[in-house]
């Protein structure tokens, strides 16, 4: 629905207002500048407009994030309406890369300069490869972009909800882009073979990252930084969302791989949330026997998950996912209330174990998302904000609404 509406858009864009891609590439350059001072300068902008500052942070993060879109929008009008250029293979990557470098470097102070430098200078080498390549992007480098653009969002909300610890999560993503562009710098250049046993191992990377950020999220909350335990909680979701997706896209797969995924998703949405609630509820026996109750509701859920895979309606799973029932009590320990994160610890794992209910699988929920989910989201996180006085609330409102989706997002019978 969303990809037909994307073309239709697309289509009036070029055909209807005979607007070509390069005038959309300097469209977002002219755009992208309000929105960057508005953030450089939303202090002096709030003093002599009397509006807080954060609504002026938001307005730029608004602009810069329409403006990053548009970059598909380009792209797609060239291949729709064969307007492919010399120049707008130089326009576009220069653009691209002036809107991002400008971007992130309005978080100098929060960010990772060694891990921003190495991006830029794989970016500018691959940006040197394609000039003398007739290959455009590859998915490696979408796929850093697209890491890049979260990072930015991860940096910018750190700033607007006052959460340093987001920058920690931005960082990781840095990191990971540098990851990625260095694959995608390495597919141009390397053989054929060894290229092919680089795909192979891409999955298992991932899949390496989720376990780390799952045993860095108990280490970290065994420490008392609780903070830190839900960010690289967050980061280990983020990568397994990515492994399968990687591994599908690559056309690899493997046995190995498989258990591996299990095991990770075990220790980072099993026994990490378990271990977090936990050190916030304190170390007794309650704490201690729920979090245990957790852990083998988890370990059930992955058993049942690859044993009922024939039985389970296409695009949806049995069972709430693991990783969601993670996001869930994670975001619980959000609330200043111990109890409360006990209740829902208890509650995810009945309803990760409720097979009778079928939620829908997670690449299929941003294709076909709906208005009405957007707005209930966001309704509901500023709800949370506002009641809890904490903006970092705000994470817990998507999960609630991919809980509650069953009731109305069911599978074909």
């Amino acid at each position: 629905m969303h990809k037909r509406l994307f073309v239709r858009f697309v289509r009036w864009v070029g055909y209807d207002l005979g607007i070509s891609p390069n005038q959309i590439t300097l469209g977002r350059l002219f755009f992208f500048v309000p929105g960057w001072l508005a953030w450089f300068y939303r202090q002096e902008l709030a003093v002599h407009t009397g509006l807080p500052w954060q609504v002026i942070g938001a307005f730029a993060i608004v602009a810069v994030s329409t403006v990053i879109l548009f970059d598909v929008v380009d792209g797609a009008l060239a291949r729709e309406t064969g307007q492919v250029s010399d120049q707008g293979k130089i326009l576009d990557p220069l653009a691209d890369k002036l809107i991002t470098y400008s971007t992130l470097g309005l978080f100098w102070g929060a960010i990772d300069h060694l891990g921003l430098l190495i991006l830029f200078l794989l970016d500018l080498a691959s940006t040197l490869l394609r000039g003398v390549q007739v290959e455009g992007a590859n998915h490696f480098g979408k796929f850093k972009a697209l890491a890049q653009n979260i990072a930015k969002i991860f940096f910018a909300f750190a700033v607007l909800c006052a959460t340093p610890f987001l920058n920690i999560g931005g960082n990781a993503l840095i990191w990971m882009a540098v990851g990625l562009a260095s694959i995608s710098v390495g597919v141009r250049i390397l053989p054929a073979k060894i290229q092919s046993s680089i795909l192979v191992a891409i999955p298992q990377i991932l899949t390496l990252s989720n376990l780390g950020a799952g045993v860095t999220a108990i280490w970290c909350a065994t420490q008392g930084k609780i903070g830190l335990g839900v960010a690289f909680s967050f980061a280990a979701m983020f990568f397994d969302l990515s492994d399968g997706a990687v591994a599908r896209k690559l056309g690899v797969s493997s046995t190995f791989g498989k258990q591996f995924d299990t095991i990770a998703d075990m220790v980072s949405f099993g026994l990490a949330p378990a271990v977090i609630v936990c050190s916030t509820a304190g170390w007794s026996i309650l704490p201690m026997s729920l979090g245990a109750f957790y852990v083998a509701a988890t370990l059930f859920r992955l058993y049942d998950y690859g044993r009922s895979k024939d039985r389970t309606p296409k695009g949806f799973f049995r069972g709430l996912p693991s990783p969601a029932a993670a996001w869930v009590v994670i975001s619980s320990v959000l609330f200043p209330n111990p109890s409360l994160s006990l209740l829902i610890l208890v509650a995810a794992a009945i309803l990760m174990c409720s097979f009778r209910i079928n939620w829908i699988h997670f690449n299929q929920v941003i294709p076909t998302i709906r208005s009405s989910e957007i707005i209930a989201s966001l309704t509901s996180g500023l709800i949370l904000a506002l009641a809890t006085h904490t903006a970092a609330t705000l994470f817990a409102a998507p999960i609630i609404v991919y809980v509650f989706s069953p009731i109305w997002r069911k599978p074909l019978r």
